[in-house]
């Protein structure tokens, strides 16, 4: 039987449990949600599984020990026990990130300074003066209790490689994920994205769509691993492609900023989607529902004052979206409206009922997804 690895999958604070779905569907184990992530167990395969195919996490860390020492020598002995010739050698470029909180160990600097150090000192002497990847060793120590946990993502995971460019307060693509999945939407209905800016809620419903998983191109940081075997990341990597969909999806972005429309083709085509989103220069006072076999979706997020500026001005605009929403799509049961509102004030502004509500974060702010 496979060995089996303790894991923690880092998400965007309110999208854990879309998250914990998520892992669920991928076959991950003994799934329990904390406050900013997920832990789970299972195999290198499941590890390789979830870097490449999910869609709502920000990266993946394999927790490799936990310990209780308030002394830095006690440190010592935990760092010592840890096999890390199977993940670094002397010409590895350590990073260490210590979070310390209510603690005899409470200087970060330190204790990174004294870790690197240590590790450094069992690692086996190769003779070269290569420059290898970076790793990331995470240590966290919450009231004299610690985990030493190895980022294995490497960039985020969010970071898909098609945004190269990008428009006024993007959104992240795990948050346009965790919009679609908590949306309901399923390939076979249409999904409309007014106000598109760089296409990401398009783009992401059209890879969910076509099954395609969103890090295929990633360098993670396990490909770099001292004791990293290819052939089982081949064996999952493969798998992932042949699990592409073909089919017709009914996707629309638009937008009324030519400069966004730009840079929205742009993204689609480096995403490789071209095909399953139309794209088209239309503002939103101009949007019609369109008429659907199965219904569909409108996914909206609008500009807002603290990312945007001129609160007044934006604040009309939110007033004149909820009176469209309510004429074309309040009292359709085959559609759904999901917006990305940033306050009370805003949700104020769309004088619409709300169905159900999901905080979170986004960049660094508190937001929250609204069914209306």
């Amino acid at each position: 039987m496979a060995k089996q690895h303790k894991f923690f999958a880092v998400v965007i604070p309110g999208l854990e449990r879309i998250a914990a779905r998520e892992l669920a569907s991928l076959s991950a184990h003994d799934i329990e949600i904390e406050y900013g992530g997920v832990s789970f167990t299972g195999t290198l395969s499941l590890l390789y599984r979830v870097n490449l195919r999910a869609r709502t996490i920000t990266r993946v860390l394999m927790r490799l020990r936990t310990f209780r020492s308030m002394t830095l020598e006690g440190l010592r002995y935990d760092l010592e026990k840890v096999a890390w010739h199977l993940f670094f050698n002397e010409n590895t470029r350590l990073e260490v990130e210590v979070n310390t909180h209510h603690s005899r160990l409470n200087h970060s600097d330190e204790v990174a300074d004294f870790s690197k150090e240590t590790i450094l000192k069992c690692l086996p002497k190769t003779g070269t003066k290569e420059q290898l990847h970076t790793q990331t060793l995470h240590i966290r120590i919450d009231n004299n209790r610690g985990v030493l946990s190895l980022d294995t993502s490497g960039e985020r995971l969010d970071r898909r490689g098609y945004r190269l460019e990008s428009g006024k307060a993007p959104l992240r693509e795990t948050i346009a994920s965790a919009m679609i999945q908590w949306s309901g939407w399923t390939p076979e209905q249409s999904l409309l994205t007014p106000m598109c800016g760089s296409g990401t809620i398009a783009i992401e419903a059209a890879l969910m769509g076509l099954n395609k998983a969103p890090n295929l191109e990633h360098d993670f940081s396990f490909l770099h691993f001292a004791s990293f075997k290819d052939k089982e990341f081949k064996t999952v990597h493969s798998k992932c492609l042949a699990m592409q969909k073909e089919m017709t999806l009914h996707i629309a972005a638009s937008d009324n900023h030519d400069s966004a429309l730009e840079v929205c083709a742009k993204n689609i085509k480096r995403a490789g989607v071209s095909e399953a989103i139309n794209v088209e220069k239309m503002d939103i006072h101009q949007l019609e529902k369109p008429t659907t076999e199965h219904g569909g979706v409108l996914i909206l997020n609008p500009p807002y004052g603290l990312r945007i500026g001129d609160e007044k001005k934006v604040l009309s605009l939110w007033v004149d979206m909820g009176k469209m929403i309510r004429q074309q799509f309040l009292n359709d049961d085959t559609w759904k409206t999901i917006i990305i509102c940033p306050d009370a004030t805003h949700e104020k502004a769309l004088g619409l009922p709300v169905k159900k509500r999901l905080k979170l974060k986004h960049g660094g702010l508190d937001a929250m997804f609204i069914e209306v």
